[in-house]
């Protein structure tokens, strides 16, 4: 018995890891959503499918360690509820994968990608927000995506736009340190995942032990019993 509360003990600290992950990305994406704006930068980079798909998976997470959390209270009796908390594990596993896999796709060609976009997609308000945009360290005014090209005549791009250089550099730092962020927080998400899952297979198998323990006991007793 002391063996399967210690292994209680591992799964009810690696499930609440697990659920403040979900919980974490549900209020992130929450927070994100809350504030997303056609002219913001950051909705350029994050589109508001990734944000959504984000909040849901985080709210999933955070659903489906409820049912883990019953279980793992009372594991002799509960036995059905940890096993459908790990098979909803491997389903949230495999969502977070997916989407972190999604995203580190986008930065393999963040720069045809946003050159397209640039030229096509994004209106002049979120153009001329990277062209003035001088929080992001390194980088400051630029025209254009490249140089003196695909240029909104705004401020000093208006009048001495070949004098700076093109977006595109800038364009990219910004996507690839939001995309970097997120993708690595989401394959670190799967490996508190699997510390979990692990976790959880161990106490399923020494609650089994402990049943056959107990229900050998009692066929000994039994027998011990007709014998006096």
């Amino acid at each position: 018995m002391a063996n399967l509360k210690k292994q209680q003990y591992w799964f009810m600290v690696f499930i609440t890891v697990y659920t403040l992950t979900g919980i974490g990305a549900l209020i992130l994406g929450n927070v994100w959503l809350s504030q997303s704006a056609d002219g913001a930068p950051r909705e350029a980079v994050i589109s508001r499918e990734i944000e959504l798909a984000g909040t849901v998976i985080g709210g999933i997470v955070a659903a489906t360690a409820l049912v883990g959390y019953v279980g793992a209270i009372s594991p002799m009796k509960r036995k059905r509820f940890l096993v459908v908390f790990m098979c909803l594990l491997v389903a949230a596993m495999v969502a977070e994968l997916g989407l972190g896999g999604v995203i580190w796709f986008k930065t393999l060609r963040m720069r045809s990608l946003y050159k397209d976009k640039w030229q096509s997609v994004w209106p002049d308000t979120l153009k001329i927000a990277f062209q003035d945009m001088s929080t992001l360290t390194g980088y400051g005014q630029c025209c254009g995506y490249t140089q003196n090209q695909n240029v909104v005549p705004s401020g000093v791009c208006k009048t001495a736009a070949a004098s700076f250089p093109g977006c595109e550099e800038k364009v990219s730092a910004f996507a690839d340190g939001y995309l970097r962020k997120l993708f690595t927080s989401l394959f670190g998400f799967t490996v508190v995942n699997v510390f979990c899952f692990v976790s959880g297979v161990m106490l399923v198998q020494t609650r089994n032990d402990e049943e056959r323990y107990i229900r050998i006991g009692k066929k000994d007793a039994r027998m011990y019993s007709n014998v006096i």
